[in-house]
């Protein structure tokens, strides 16, 4: 952890210096806060609040940054984060704004077009309503106001919406990403019949201790591959489909 620890001092260090005035704050939201974090496995999760919308040479200079200064120290996964100007936060509105946002998954993107990705990556993001409800029970403040005073709370209903709309494609997806998504349905279903907002590898546990006995091997090899305890193995297909189809017949 002791690279993650100079990861965050290098992110406050270097967004402070680079936005000034117009920074509000730095939240860590995900993984990290839910106490499931892994350096080998995760990505830091974290939301950079402002008081106006950031130019396209300040999300140039962001961009700069974050790749030459915090990529070579973030988690195998990379970092995600979500840059939200204060006035879109209180009172809550749905869907969610951003201004601008990036992870591993966008960097070719990013890299093969960086002024088209600046012009065009600004928007609404229904997964900010599951963000900002982990921020909101969890989160850990790295600079700025307490979250309370930044953040409106999440009515669950909007949260839900969120979890739902994240395993829209698990029937299909689950065969291509096995561990992330057996784990994400355990934490959905965690919410739906207990209320419990949960990591993927909280979830994971909560399957464990409250399904159906046939599943604790997939869910336990989803867990031990999760944390890094076992290698990349090689998942039932036909296992993999009846969970999902489990899952989702009881969910929605």
């Amino acid at each position: 952890m002791q690279r993650t620890q100079q990861l965050l001092t290098t992110l406050v260090t270097s967004y402070t210096q680079l936005l000034g005035p117009n920074l509000v704050g730095i939240y860590l939201h995900g993984s990290y806060v839910l106490g499931s974090y892994n350096e080998d496995v995760s990505d830091l999760d974290y939301v950079v609040v402002v008081r106006h919308a950031l130019t396209a040479t300040n999300k140039r200079e962001l961009m700069s940054v974050t790749l030459h200064k915090l990529w070579p120290l973030a988690p195998k996964k990379g970092l995600e984060f979500h840059v939200m100007v204060q006035s879109a936060l209180r009172p809550f509105q749905t869907p969610i704004p951003f201004d601008f946002h990036f992870s591993k998954y966008h960097y070719q993107d990013y890299v093969q077009s960086p002024n088209q990705y600046i012009q065009t990556m600004h928007g609404t993001d229904p997964d900010l309503a599951a963000h900002l409800t982990i921020m909101n029970h969890y989160g850990q403040v790295l600079t700025g106001p307490a979250i309370a005073e930044v953040f409106s709370p999440i009515p669950p209903a909007v949260y839900w919406q969120a979890l739902v709309f994240d395993i829209d494609d698990a029937q299909t997806e689950i065969t291509v990403d096995p561990v992330y998504v057996t784990l994400n349905l355990c934490r959905v279903l965690a919410y739906q019949r207990s209320g419990l907002i949960l990591s993927k590898s909280g979830g994971g546990q909560w399957g464990l201790a409250h399904l159906d006995l046939r599943w604790r091997p997939l869910i336990n090899a989803a867990l031990q591959t999760y944390s890094g305890d076992l290698p990349s193995i090689r998942f039932d297909s036909s296992t993999l489909t009846d969970f999902a189809t489990m899952a989702l017949t009881t969910i929605l």
